[in-house]
């Protein structure tokens, strides 16, 4: 991860600047996130205009799918969110990012609901989170580290690899089944 005077420098303002809007690199962080977590739920919402009660959970699959392919750096700023970047943050932008989070979640879910024809949003809302986690997981798990990926390589380790996609969608099917 850059440190905050490149990204300063990348953004072309002063460090001064930064810090009257973000306290750390970890708020610079999380902030890149949540714009990330906004197209996700926009492209989500595209898939599920076209989607029917047969399909839906093929475009929540295709939904993750194509947020790992147009941004691998949201996924893996999602992935190190929980344990890095929330870690040293003020309760106040706590509750602002993880508010953000619920209502994005909850536009998702309704929007599921209603072609899902599903009236329990508890029961939808352990499923969304479960892929969600299922998903960050199995990414994880299928993109290590350049260094650990040639490791694995070389010592014909990498058999304890998968094919992303496929074993992401069969898990999300078995969550979602029924």
């Amino acid at each position: 991860m850059p440190s905050v005077n490149q990204i300063i420098k990348e953004a072309g303002v002063a460090k001064g600047t930064v810090y009257l809007y973000f306290e750390s690199k970890e708020e610079i962080y999380l902030s890149l996130l949540s714009i990330y977590f906004i197209e996700f739920e926009e492209n989500i919402m595209r898939l599920m205009d076209k989607a029917t009660e047969d399909n839906f959970q093929q475009a929540l699959i295709d939904a993750y799918i194509a947020f790992v392919k147009k941004a691998p750096k949201g996924v893996y700023l999602a992935c190190i969110a929980p344990l890095i970047l929330e870690s040293n943050l003020s309760d106040e932008f706590i509750i602002r990012f993880k508010t953000g989070i619920r209502d994005l979640t909850f536009r998702i879910l309704e929007k599921v609901a209603s072609i899902a024809g599903e009236t329990d949003l508890n029961e939808l809302r352990i499923k969304f989170l479960l892929s969600y986690n299922l998903f960050l997981g199995t990414w994880q798990h299928c993109h290590p580290p350049k260094n650990v990926l040639r490791v694995l390589e070389d010592e014909g380790l990498d058999s304890i690899l998968y094919d992303f996609e496929k074993e992401f969608s069969r898990g999300h099917r078995a969550i979602w089944k029924n």
